[in-house]
């Protein structure tokens, strides 16, 4: 079943939110040793940047969605959303990921 470039997109985004959100406690843990944090967070980011640039740049390439965000921007974005989420029951960042992958169609 082939699937349109932004709704991949969006699962994508859908499963790094949901990975940031499971993973906030290891990323407490991990920033106490800063040297440790920084090379995992390296790691992280080569591997998932150019992942995220593919799925942008389809998107774009068919007219689904701006063509004005770049991966990085994006996947801060979505990791600032998320912050908090384990300290606030009422805080759902996952809807509000929703909410911007929603907002990144392209204008009509």
């Amino acid at each position: 079943m082939l699937v349109a470039p932004h709704a991949a997109l969006e699962h994508w985004i859908g499963r790094f939110a949901d990975f940031l959100v499971t993973r906030h406690g290891l990323a407490t843990v991990l920033q106490s040793d800063q040297a440790g944090f920084e090379v995992l967070h390296t790691y992280f980011l080569d591997r998932l940047i150019p992942v995220c640039t593919q799925l942008l740049k389809a998107a774009a390439a068919v007219g689904e969605i701006r063509a004005d965000l770049g991966a990085y921007e994006l996947m801060r974005g979505v990791g600032n959303l998320c912050i908090g989420a384990d300290s606030d029951p009422r805080y759902d960042p996952c809807r509000l990921v929703k909410v911007l992958t929603a907002g990144l169609r392209a204008p009509q």
